[in-house]
């Protein structure tokens, strides 16, 4: 039987060493809540928003794996192969073949493992931590897309993400995430980057990121003044 659904983090993939993902466990994240009861007053005041947004803690993902018909020593191979790749390194994307376009950051916590030898059977638990937001990521995206099959019609937004300015134009982008970002600006020259609040940022080829210069949620308009091909990167943060 041919495997379809699968993960894949740093050097382990699952599909690769012949693992079935046979269970998915993502519930969301946990928000972080700031409430203050104050005296003569019903309820709580809650401050979690007062930025805007709002804010989670890690969450926990748990993927249960299975691979059967193999004797002991192929078992024990497999186990040992599969606790390594896991536990090793640090923080890493992690793909999941069921969140096509994403992929999430974090590390594995824990492996446990239950070797059955009346049923010649493995089954893997891992459990990772992983930050609250998956990841799209525009680092390849065409406009249009090479291959509308991998395009998320439903949680995705066709948009140029590459200009060729001349003096001046005005352009529209659309962060799709839940949180501002700020993004990466690749230009073949110096360029200057107008807010809708008039505040100006400049950008040179030696100079791709302005921590004080972010895409709200939504859409997003802009002017930018200069000679360069000038290619937006966008990170965007999604809950799913």
């Amino acid at each position: 039987m041919e495997i379809n659904e699968y993960i894949e983090v740093g050097a382990f993939n699952s599909k690769s060493i012949g693992l079935y993902l046979t269970d998915r466990d993502a519930p969301t994240p946990t928000e972080k809540v700031i409430t203050e009861s104050l005296d003569y007053m019903d309820g709580v005041l809650d401050f979690s928003n007062i930025t805007g947004e709002r804010f989670y803690d890690m969450r926990t993902h748990t993927f249960t794996f299975w691979a059967g018909n193999m004797d002991y020593p192929a078992r024990k191979a497999l186990e040992d192969k599969a606790k390594q790749q896991l536990m090793s390194g640090f923080e890493t994307k992690l793909y999941d073949t069921h969140d096509a376009g994403v992929y999430w950051v974090g590390k594995c916590a824990s492996v446990r493992v239950t070797d059955n030898s009346q049923a010649r059977s493995l089954t893997i638990v891992a459990v990772f931590t992983l930050h609250p937001y998956a990841i799209k990521d525009n680092t390849d995206s065409r406009y249009p897309p090479d291959n509308w099959d991998t395009f998320d019609f439903f949680n995705d937004f066709l948009q140029p993400f590459t200009f060729q300015v001349n003096d001046s134009l005005k352009v529209k982008l659309m962060n799709i995430g839940e949180t501002q970002i700020v993004p990466q600006i690749i230009t073949s020259g110096n360029i200057t980057i107008t807010n809708s609040d008039a505040q100006k940022f400049i950008f040179t080829p030696n100079k791709e990121t302005d921590y004080l210069f972010s895409l709200a949620r939504g859409m997003n308009e802009l002017t930018i003044t200069g000679s360069a091909t000038v290619r937006f990167v966008l990170k965007t943060e999604v809950m799913l």
